[in-house]
């Protein structure tokens, strides 16, 4: 009798031993959040799945539209929440995130990471500050110029060249663009994609030197928007609205892609992405690379959507691990780019969509060289919201007829203004 008690309280404690032992294991290997962007769910699926198959570690993703994931992200910050690990991080956001204390630094979590030897030279500076690695990038963009077959047949306009050394200048589009435009017809010349915004015009000053807009340390924008190369830029951008006529009024950056799908304009300056509207909708177009102005240089809109570690993470060494196994290793950037065709940041993705003989003629590999070669970095700025905004408002001014040296000296004092609350 005595043995049988003695028996029963040894497998007792056994068991409370090895429940224990289980708790112990299940708290080791934790849960770690992301919140990521819904369009990013089918390719990080099985990126997440493998970090878990190689670490043991579960990955639990929450996805939200692009300005829900935006808000949710400013929502946590005040909150100093601390039930999310990794966040999706838009890539001229990375200063206000880190300045904010929003991301936890990375330099010294991963040391070995050497940005300009693993992504496009954009991206890899997107994904600093102030020397420090932040947020390294997860994806990438770029720009190309479409046009209508159709339209420029019948003004009996030729082809643009498809080699990124013949790329057409401003002057040529402008020039051929006059020659199909019936505004009363509602047929246009020229189109931007996302018109009125700061990603998508900055270009146009870049190419003639002005720079991005801000200085260097991110705190000063006086002059930066009233040099020659903004001025000139942006009275170009007027004069396709209110002198030439061959760009439409009223059209706003979401119904611009409709508007080269339905046959209404001669050249389209878009995102390569916008290939898959126009192939649904069964336009005669082609593909050639981003214009420049005459004695500039070559510039194309850039960067995308980077991963940083959230700064009250219960796990940052492995939230750390996760950022690292996403972002750096190529096998992962190509399975991504294979799955959902967003242009990667990893040199060996690009490099990949470079020697693939199926995009040779493809405005993916045209991308993929301007992303690597003609990028251009948004301004770096804790205050980038403000800044993004204020321009943004200033481009439709001028869109409508403002005075472009009027308005841009005007948003420099705005913008100045804003500034005061980072110095």
């Amino acid at each position: 009798m005595k043995l049988n008690k003695l028996l029963v309280s040894m497998f007792t404690s056994a068991a409370v031993l090895m429940s224990c032992l289980g708790t112990a294991t299940a708290q080791s290997q934790p849960k770690i959040k992301v919140l990521i962007g819904n369009w990013a769910v089918p390719a990080l699926t099985p990126a997440f799945q493998a970090f878990t198959k190689e670490t043991g570690i579960e990955v639990v993703a929450e996805d939200l539209p692009f300005r829900d994931l935006l808000k949710k992200i400013e929502i946590l910050g005040k909150a100093e929440a601390a039930d999310v690990d990794v966040i999706f991080v838009d890539a001229p956001l990375t200063p206000s995130y880190a300045e904010r204390g929003l991301l936890l630094p990375l330099s010294d979590r991963l040391p070995n990471i050497n940005p300009e030897q693993l992504w496009a030279p954009a991206a890899a500076n997107s994904a600093m500050w102030k020397g420090k690695l932040w947020a390294p990038p997860l994806t990438n963009s770029s720009q190309v110029l479409f046009y209508n077959k159709e339209l420029l047949d019948k003004a009996g306009i030729p082809y643009p060249s498809a080699s990124l050394d013949k790329r057409l200048t401003w002057s040529e589009v402008v020039d051929n663009a006059r020659k199909v435009a019936k505004p009363e017809a509602g047929v246009w010349g020229f189109m931007f994609d996302q018109v009125s915004r700061y990603y998508q015009l900055q270009v146009l000053p870049e190419s003639l030197g002005g720079g991005p807009g801000l200085s260097k340390d991110g705190l000063s924008v006086t002059g930066q928007l009233t040099n020659d190369g903004w001025i000139k830029a942006f009275t170009f951008y007027s004069d396709l609205f209110n002198k030439w006529k061959i760009s439409p009024k009223g059209v706003s950056a979401s119904e611009t892609v409709n508007l080269f799908s339905s046959g209404k304009v001669a050249y389209f300056v878009g995102l390569e992405a916008r290939t898959v509207d126009f192939d649904k909708s069964g336009i005669k177009y082609g593909i050639a690379p981003h214009p420049y102005f005459t004695g500039g240089k070559a510039a194309t809109p850039t960067n995308a959507w980077h991963l940083g570690v959230w700064k009250n993470t219960k796990y940052p060494k492995e939230a750390a691990e996760l950022v690292r196994f996403i972002t750096t290793n190529p096998k992962i950037a190509i399975q991504s780019f294979e799955i959902d065709g967003r242009l990667p940041s990893h040199k060996a993705a690009l490099k990949f969509i470079d020697d693939q003989p199926k995009f040779a003629n493809s405005g993916k590999r045209m991308a993929a060289s301007e992303a690597a070669n003609t990028g251009v970095v948004r301004a770096r700025t804790p205050a980038f919201l403000e800044f993004e905004e204020l321009l943004n408002n200033a481009m439709e001014d001028i869109r409508n007829g403002g005075d472009p040296k009027s308005v841009l000296s005007e948003t420099e004092t705005r913008i100045t203004s804003a500034l005061r609350r980072y110095r």
